[in-house]
């Protein structure tokens, strides 16, 4: 079972990519949900797989709701 902490981290994220439809670079996703950018890229690629989609702009990911 998650714990109260991760379940927030979850949140912050899902809430900002709910409010950016088009999708964000991690470090983007990071700054506007407060969080380090490892954060987000580990809870995007474990955590929340099943709802998000990743694309990619040379270099940089864009991540985005499925």
């Amino acid at each position: 079972m998650p714990s109260k902490s991760q379940e927030d981290k979850t949140k912050k994220i899902l809430k900002v990519l709910r409010d950016n439809p088009e999708g964000l670079w991690i470090r983007e996703l990071a700054r506007k949900s407060n969080l380090d950018k490892s954060t987000v890229s580990r809870y995007a690629e474990k955590e929340l797989a099943d709802k998000v989609e990743w694309s990619f702009f040379g270099r940089n990911k864009v991540l985005r709701l499925k």
